[in-house]
């Protein structure tokens, strides 16, 4: 691989890692029927996090992406890029598990539930989670922080935990698609229908960070906010313009 390639696409490289370890642990643990699924589940993310964070910012979440490009911590075609990458991670994800662990699982409503509840379940604890992610990884007040990977994960835990039996408990379009997608498309229009509110639950925890933290907007681009931004804005804030418009920043052309 050239130094070309691993400047360009190391970032959304590390993401398609990330969501492909967090969608085949899903499908192992879902798999195996243990009550302890969602322990498992949180345990992976919270390492995948600390793992990545310094590399990509590590998203691993379409919809975390979203909030992030929302709030500013992010470029637009980043976020695209590493979209692509993470719903590419997420379906080899899905279909690995599947391969090792011998079935293959997706989400799907609950039995005794309706599809109202379920996408309400997605929506809710999608927001909930990137609500988190800015408040623990891009507010300046808590800046160089250590617990933010706990955090992410244990949100993630609690979620599962709570609505699992209600939607599937995905959270994140690049689960919902790479385990329906692995299981030979199932239930896709489902699927698409989560997904589409898991973004909103983005955006609408963009939305909401705003208003609780109107000062952390105000000054934004300033100096840097957290380990979960692009790096290139972190290493940006602290350069003159003339050296940002010469140094290679990764997946700015």
């Amino acid at each position: 691989m050239t130094i070309e390639i691993r400047v360009r696409f190391g970032k959304a490289i590390m993401e398609l890692l990330g969501a492909m370890m967090l969608v085949l642990t899903i499908q192992l643990a879902v798999g195996s029927g243990s009550p302890l699924a969602p322990v498992g589940i949180g345990v992976v993310l919270i390492t995948l996090v600390y793992a990545g964070a310094p590399i990509s910012g590590a998203h691993y979440n379409p919809a975390i992406t979203l909030a992030l490009w929302l709030r500013g911590a992010t470029h637009f075609h980043v976020m695209i890029v590493y979209w692509i990458f993470q719903i590419a991670g997420g379906i080899l994800g899905g279909l690995l598990g599947g391969a090792i662990g011998a079935s293959y699982n997706a989400t799907a409503v609950g039995m005794g539930y309706h599809f109202g509840q379920a996408f309400l379940a997605e929506l809710v604890f999608t927001f909930l989670l990137c609500f988190n992610v800015l408040g623990v990884a891009t507010n300046t007040k808590a800046e160089n922080n250590q617990y933010y990977g706990m955090a992410i994960g244990l949100t993630v835990m609690a979620g599962a935990i709570s609505v699992g039996g209600i939607s599937g408990g995905a959270f994140n379009p690049a689960v919902a698609l790479g385990l329906g997608i692995s299981k030979s498309f199932y239930k896709m229009a489902y699927v698409g229908l989560i997904v589409v509110g898991e973004l909103v639950g983005g955006a609408i925890a963009a939305l909401l960070f705003f208003v609780v933290a109107p000062d952390e907007f105000e000054h934004f681009g300033d100096e840097a906010h957290g380990v979960m931004e692009a790096p290139e804005l972190q290493t940006h804030a602290h350069q003159h313009p003339e050296q940002q418009a010469t140094e290679s920043t990764g997946l700015i052309t």
